[in-house]
């Protein structure tokens, strides 16, 4: 704003020094060379011209800080910069009113939303036992009497539970005794429901039937636990994202 002032005082100051230069001389030509008083003549041009020029930039002035002091702008086909600093303003303030307005309330979703999905996942969880209940008694029920099959269900919950010192142990029947490929496949079948790893199947079945498994080491059992033999219980393999059993389709594989 400064640079441009003082090149328009440098450029008016220049127009009238070379103004007062070309009035001299042209007075002093038709003094000289016609008896003509340029002085008469040209004294009220003057004064009007000067009375003129010192109105305009009072107007000018005027109307300049009018226009500044409003914030009017005359550019219709470019928005003014002050304009949109406040608009982006305004956006910002309403932006962060809103997420001050939906935070609270989207907090409150969280919880009922964790609430609901614990609730459902306990729901889930009784019905995978359920159905294991059902799966177990009629699988082993040719091969347990009544007490070791409640025993038995009762070590898996012990294992679902994570409370493995619980376990008790287990005698098949003599006279149609279970055997190892068997208590292996009922152990991954299990297991696989409950989402326990590979080692805590291992270590259950071992100590639930330790008479059965007498000769076979928790790390061998860990390996075998889904190997294809026959056997009295048959490997079952859930359908993805399902947990119930094939109780239809799943026949006995003993040879």
């Amino acid at each position: 704003m400064t640079n441009n002032t003082q090149i328009r005082t440098k450029r008016i100051s220049f127009v009238l020094a070379l103004s007062v230069i070309t009035y001299t001389a042209i007075d002093t030509y038709l003094s000289a060379y016609h008896d003509i008083d340029v002085i008469e003549i040209m004294t009220p041009v003057i004064l009007g011209l000067v009375v003129t020029i010192l109105l305009c930039g009072l107007l000018q002035r005027s109307f300049y800080k009018w226009m500044t002091k409003y914030s009017i702008n005359l550019s219709f086909a470019r928005q003014s910069p002050i304009v949109l600093g406040a608009a982006t303003e305004t956006k910002a303030d309403c932006t962060n009113e809103i997420q001050a307005i939906e935070q609270p309330s989207v907090l409150d979703n969280y919880d009922t939303m964790l609430e609901e999905f614990k609730k459902k996942e306990a729901e889930r969880q009784v019905k995978i036992m359920d159905a294991i209940r059902e799966y177990v008694t009629i699988k082993t029920a040719p091969y347990l009497s009544k007490e070791a099959i409640a025993t038995l269900i009762a070590n898996i919950e012990y294992m679902a539970c994570g409370t493995p010192d619980l376990y008790k142990p287990i005698r098949s029947n003599i006279d149609n005794p279970l055997r190892s490929p068997g208590l292996r496949h009922l152990a991954w079948n299990v297991g696989e429901r409950l989402n326990v790893p590979l080692v805590k199947r291992a270590e259950f079945i071992k100590a639930s039937f330790p008479h059965e498994l007498v000769n076979a080491t928790p790390e061998y059992l860990r390996l075998n636990l889904r190997d294809n033999v026959a056997s009295q219980i048959p490997i079952d393999v859930p359908d993805k994202g399902d947990f119930r059993f094939h109780l239809d389709t799943d026949n006995d594989d003993s040879q």
